[in-house]
């Protein structure tokens, strides 16, 4: 099995993956939907030797070592997005399906030797109220580094247009003449963000659940692992795309809006 989905890979990193993994076992998969009603009616199939994991690798990130508010990955079951990449490709069932909007949205069940495979950082703000009394909830931009402005009525900030980059290995910004080739590639409305010390969001926020988002890619009809974060399953974050291959405006979605009015992530201390 390839664990990048870019060619055989060699035995001495099958061995090392199957070391890593040993802590590692599947007890079960739900696969839901964020689309439509939530209905999820089983499309085409395909396996997990056919999944596309590199573009993981710059995206995880956000969810390590706790530098975004967000879900937190456990620094002591998966070392980093490359040791995150090998794992998932181990714990993977062999067969999937799309739903009928060609995509598998799984939320995996594990067992990990006692150890959390990281902490949940979205919570109701019901939630936040009850189990961080102290803490105020802020309106942020949660990924640092973008141009923060107000679009369409909405404050929050834009993002360079990125693409994978093969020779890289990763995602990259796309440049051209040394300069970003779209500065306002993604926009992301500021987010409802609490703050709190890193012992109390791990005290309350464990979980043994990892969720995938798998979309079919439309070029190449590759399956592509979109996001990968602890926890269970939710509605992705408004965003307005505008790239060359690509153009999406969810900002006034009512699911994705009214989800996230409701909900805050978690950042620690």
């Amino acid at each position: 099995m390839s664990i990048d989905g870019n060619g055989p890979t060699p035995p001495d990193a099958l061995e090392a993956a199957e070391a890593k993994v040993s802590t590692l076992s599947l007890k079960g998969v739900e696969q839901t939907s964020t689309r439509g009603d939530g209905r999820v009616e089983p499309g085409e199939s395909f396996t997990k030797d056919q999944i596309d994991l590199a573009a993981i690798l710059q995206h995880a990130k956000i969810h390590q070592e706790g530098q975004v508010a967000g879900s937190q990955f456990n620094g002591e079951v998966f070392t980093g997005p490359e040791d995150l990449q090998i794992k998932i490709a181990s714990i993977l069932p062999e067969n999937i399906q799309y739903d009928q909007h060609g995509r598998a949205e799984l939320t995996l069940m594990l067992n990990t030797n006692e150890k959390p495979v990281g902490w949940t950082g979205v919570m109701t703000l019901a939630e936040i109220q009850e189990r961080f009394p102290n803490a105020q909830i802020e309106k942020q931009v949660r990924i640092p580094g973008g141009e923060e402005t107000v679009e369409d009525g909405v404050e929050g900030a834009w993002y360079p247009e990125m693409a994978y980059s093969p020779s890289a290995g990763r995602m990259e910004v796309v440049m051209e003449n040394g300069q970003p080739k779209n500065a306002r590639g993604k926009f992301e409305p500021k987010a409802n963000i609490v703050t709190v010390p890193a012992e109390q969001f791990k005290d309350i926020a464990a979980t043994d659940k990892i969720t995938l988002i798998i979309q079919k890619d439309k070029s190449t009809g590759t399956p592509k692992l979109l996001t990968a974060f602890p926890g269970e399953n939710a509605p992705a974050y408004p965003a307005k795309i505008q790239s060359e291959s690509f153009k999406a405006d969810t900002l006034q979605d009512p699911l994705q809006k009214g989800f996230w009015e409701q909900h805050a992530f978690v950042k620690m201390q």
